[in-house]
């Protein structure tokens, strides 16, 4: 009697534990970054840059007063609701109904620019975000130590380098490199933090990293010239839980000739976990024969998965031996400006196999039933 009684005893200590491990999301999975030390003065910068209210005793609260503010947050509002806010309701339903509910965790967005909006939305459970573009990543904004008046122009430097993605939901590289600046508020560091904002993230911290001569992630600029350091940033946000989570975005040109010179990237890309891959709006460098060679190789070697519109990498390079494709939404031409990536046999694989209409816009081919996606799953 009494081994049944301590069976019984046992049994039940071990549901009790288990339902609070799965209750308590906290004591269930704990981020890889919960021992990020908080910067209060970056998380009301965030709350500042993005419209979000700000505590009455805060230092920044007055100027949230002032008719300038108010306007450039209204002004930003309106334009957010216009497409963003529809455009991520869509999305989030349609990817419950067709993306696997698993997948790795590292989220790599190649070619990104500062565009977390969209890595996020597709896959909101990742841990880690590894991002890149041409553009620098600028300053850290800090409104706290900036004058009044340059505040205010500031954030309207801010509001218009958002205007690509909030109208039309991706960038241009020439016109980021013209509008994006290292100081004030309109860096990517700043364009990040404000969408993470919008998206009701708490940016918690943030610093300037660098990629050593070892592929190794250094906080210490290069000494000398001869360093070939890739200078980046490191962004810690959190979600209502409280759980942690870290994007990585660096500046490199990833053409061969490039990646010849600095060969501490790919190996650095490498020393992550394997990839779930999110391709947007890429500028069809993927599908050259004889450049980009490196940085698709490592796409499709380091990844288990892979959403892309058409600009990302060209169907002839999945192989059918290894990859399980699903096609969404319609395949027309692209746009003008790249007119010679049409491809005959993905125009057929849509026509004949497509899942139907995107309720949402994405990439070049904008608009609500005019976008494309092909999911890519590995199967061997």
């Amino acid at each position: 009697m009494s081994k049944i009684k301590n069976t019984l005893l046992l049994f039940l200590a071990t549901f009790i534990l288990s339902c609070s491990l799965y209750n308590n999301s906290s004591a269930r999975i704990q981020s890889p970054f919960s021992a990020t030390p908080i910067d209060v003065k970056l998380v009301e910068a965030t709350r500042f840059l993005s419209g979000k209210p700000l505590s009455p005793s805060s230092t920044l609260f007055p100027l949230t007063l002032d008719k300038r503010y108010i306007a450039y947050v209204q002004e930003l509002q309106k334009s957010w609701a216009r497409l963003q806010q529809k455009n991520l309701d869509e999305i989030e339903k349609w990817r419950k109904q067709n993306l696997p509910a698993q997948y790795n965790k590292t989220i790599f967005y190649p070619f990104s620019g500062p565009d977390i909006l969209n890595a996020v939305a597709f896959f909101p459970d990742g841990d880690e975000y590894i991002m890149f573009g041409l553009e620098p990543c600028g300053a850290i904004p800090d409104p706290h130590a900036v004058a009044k008046e340059r505040i205010f122009s500031g954030l309207w430097g801010l509001r218009t380098s958002l205007n690509e993605i909030l109208n039309m939901n991706f960038f241009i590289t020439i016109d980021m490199q013209k509008e994006v600046s290292t100081d004030e508020f309109n860096s990517m560091i700043s364009i990040i933090m404000w969408l993470l904002g919008q998206l009701d993230y708490e940016v918690v911290n943030a610093r300037k990293i660098w990629i050593d001569d070892n592929s190794l992630i250094t906080t210490l600029p290069p000494v000398t010239k001869q360093n070939k350091y890739i200078p980046g940033a490191e962004i810690f946000f959190k979600d209502n839980s409280g759980y942690i989570k870290r994007i990585r975005y660096f500046q490199i040109n990833v053409i061969d000739n490039s990646l010849s010179t600095y060969t501490n990237f790919i190996p650095h890309l490498e020393s992550y976990s394997r990839y779930t891959t999110i391709i947007k709006s890429a500028s069809y460098l993927m599908h050259n024969d004889n450049t980009f060679i490196k940085i698709r190789n490592l796409t499709l070697n380091h990844s288990d998965l892979i959403l892309q519109d058409d600009s990302g990498i060209a169907l002839k390079f999945f192989s059918p031996y290894q990859w399980k494709l699903t096609f969404f939404g319609v395949y027309s031409k692209p746009i003008p400006v790249f007119a010679h990536r049409y491809q005959a046999e993905l125009k057929e694989k849509f026509d004949t196999l497509s899942k139907g209409p995107l309720p949402f816009s994405y990439g070049y081919n904008r608009g609500i039933g005019k976008s494309n996606l092909m999911l890519a799953e590995r199967v061997q």
